[in-house]
This record gives C-alpha cells, structure tokens and sequence, in this order.
C-alpha cells in the first residue's frame, strides 16, 4: 500500500508536468525571396526572433487593412524580438501597383516578392488570402490565418506577446 501511494504521488505529478511541456512544433521551411528594394532575404536568418509572415496580394482588400497593423507591431515588438516579413504575390504587371501602396502607407517592414507564386503554393497550397504564418523563435509553426476583418488586429497581438512570452521564459 505504501508503495502505491509513493508511487501516485511521484510519478502521477511528473506525467501531469510532462503533459504540460509545449509539444515540438513543425519547422517551417525555408525560402530566400528578394525584397522591393532588391535585397534577398531568407526566413532562416531570423532564426531566433519570432516571425510573422504575411502573404497578401495589392488586389486583396483584407490584405491591405492587415498591413498597416503589422507594420505597427513590427515597430512595436522589434526590440523584443519580432520579424515581420510580407511577400506581396503580384506578378510583375502588378508590381507598380504594391510600390505605391507601400509608399503610401509607409510601410517600413520588408516587402518580399513572391512573382512566380513558388512560396506561396510551398506554404499556402490553398491559396487564400491574406494568409499569415505565426512562427516561434526556433522556427516552429505556430499558427495560421487565412483572414483578416476588423478587430482582429487584438489576436494577432495577442500570439505575438504569447510567443515572446515564450522566449523570454526560455533559459
């Protein structure tokens, strides 16, 4: 009987813990792609940092709400450790189209340029739009949005805080 209850209070605890644990994420994978201004970024070099990556398209209304609010966190959460990364998947005849609204908005994050659709259909199959990846500090997936309305904008706070979180409290 003794043993029965050394046995329920030591190991029972240690599987409730375990079962606690954050579970292994699936690592998102890596692409190089080349920036409006002609750099070429790789998702892996922000290995480390959380990632937002926002897939969006210059006809794609939502997309063009979604932007603006994480641009914002970008400026906000960078010090702590947050990427944003949006790959615009205009083809070249629309690329005139996704500089002027990056102009017009001031965005400062980095523009990707998905022209051959590659990334998009590697990551997105779907094709659904805005379509955003939420990716933790060592490159694990953490969540995906296929949409964006009004309000929204607090729950994407809200993963990124939760996935800083996470990284702060890594030893």
């Amino acid at each position: 009987m003794r043993f029965a209850l050394l046995l329920a209070f030591t190991v029972l605890p240690l599987t409730a813990w375990a079962e606690d644990a954050p579970a292994a994420r699936p690592t998102v994978a890596d692409f190089a792609l080349d920036t409006l201004d002609g750099a070429r970024i790789k998702l892996s070099e922000n290995r480390g940092k959380v990632v937002v990556v926002s897939f969006w398209a210059s006809w794609c209304k939502p997309c063009k709400q979604e932007l603006p609010f994480l641009d914002g966190f970008a400026t906000t959460y960078g010090k702590d450790g947050l990427a944003v990364l949006s790959i615009a998947t205009d083809g070249p005849r629309t690329l005139a189209e996704v500089r002027r609204f990056v102009k017009q908005k001031k965005l400062g994050i980095p523009v990707l340029l998905d022209k051959d659709g590659a990334v998009l259909a590697d990551l997105n199959p779907r094709g659904v739009m805005p379509f955003t990846l939420y990716i933790d500090r060592n490159g694990g997936l953490h969540s995906t949005t296929d949409s964006f309305s009004a309000g929204d904008e607090t729950k994407i706070e809200a993963t990124i805080k939760a996935l800083l979180a996470e990284g702060a409290a890594a030893p």
